[in-house]
């Protein structure tokens, strides 16, 4: 009887290696990143701050300003938008869609763009109960931190896409 549940195991392994799943490893960063600046629109916000620390914890130095070897991260347009994402019977907002959006190019240290500008946007969307107004905020505030975690996450993983093109 012990055998079936091992075998099970075992299957489900082998299917996993076969479709080609693997764990997220740590970021790679190619040669030209591997002393930065990072660069934002909104410079004392939290996404740059981020952003900053990944790239440390990846391996990479943070210079104090653009220079000859430095590559640069550069997040334009970064925002947080509501938008209304439906409204009741009684004209009263119901749910709102939270939206972050940030332009991401990378420049490597030679100077040469390795990421053309591309937008980068998320979407949450969050249920608003007359009701419960008082709450709204503190809803507000959890989505946002969850959205610029999530988004430093996801320009980390541009990165190490640069790296894997680069390398190839």
């Amino acid at each position: 009887m012990q055998m079936i549940p091992r075998f099970l195991a075992v299957l489900a392994a082998l299917a996993l290696a076969a479709c080609g799943f693997h764990l997220r490893g740590e970021v790679k960063l190619a040669p030209g990143l591997q002393r930065v600046i990072v660069t934002s629109s909104d410079p004392a916000g939290p996404l740059r701050r981020s952003v900053e620390d990944a790239m440390k914890h990846a391996g990479a130095t943070i210079a104090p300003a653009a220079g000859e070897g430095v590559g640069e991260i550069r997040m334009t347009g970064v925002g947080v938008q509501n938008l209304v994402g439906s409204v009741g019977a009684n004209a009263r907002v119901n749910e709102f869609n939270m939206v972050y959006h940030v332009d991401l190019e990378i420049v490597d240290g030679a100077g040469k763009t390795v990421l053309e500008k591309q937008p980068i946007e998320q979407t949450r969307s969050y249920t608003f109960d007359q009701t419960q107004a008082a709450g709204a905020g503190a809803q507000q505030d959890v989505i946002r931190r969850e959205m610029e975690r999530d988004m430093a996450q996801a320009v980390m993983r541009k990165i190490d896409s640069v790296e894997r093109r680069l390398s190839k």
